[in-house]
């Protein structure tokens, strides 16, 4: 009778420790973005713009950087907000950066910028999605 339950504790941990494995392997050829929201001036830096990628619709503002991680493959991404000059502004999508098309390959690694649009030295209703080595500043 030991030795029935003992075998049959062996097969349960084992059955355990192979769920486990399972149920992260759908990790392994995931491709992750990394986006930086840099901290702007004033009102733009606690504006929420919202990342929206494959079925993600990340929120940040300025300062924060968030990771996630996507089939590789075809996405389209593209970061919205509400009218930054309209505190009554109810739109998380009044506005936008230009769709960005993403090819990613499994395990591929990329950081990418969100930037408020600008006009001159003014904050303009938009957003760009710059590479990390560019900066904001680069237009």
């Amino acid at each position: 009778m030991a030795s029935m339950k003992l075998g049959l504790i062996y097969v349960c941990l084992a059955f355990a420790c192979c769920t486990s494995v399972l149920a992260q392997s759908w990790r392994d050829d995931r491709a992750k973005l990394c986006f930086v929201r840099p901290e702007n001036n004033g009102a733009m830096n606690v504006l929420e713009s919202w990342i929206r990628v494959a079925d993600y619709n990340v929120p940040v503002i300025g300062g924060q950087s968030v990771c996630l991680f996507i089939e590789p493959g075809a996405n389209e991404l593209i970061v919205t907000s509400r009218y930054p000059y309209d505190p009554k502004s109810k739109d998380d999508e009044a506005c936008k950066s230009r769709k960005l098309k993403l090819e990613v390959g499994p395990n591929m690694d990329r950081t990418l910028l969100i930037c408020p649009a600008t006009k001159g030295s003014s904050y303009s209703c938009g957003w760009r999605i710059a590479a990390l080595s560019r900066g904001c500043d680069d237009q």
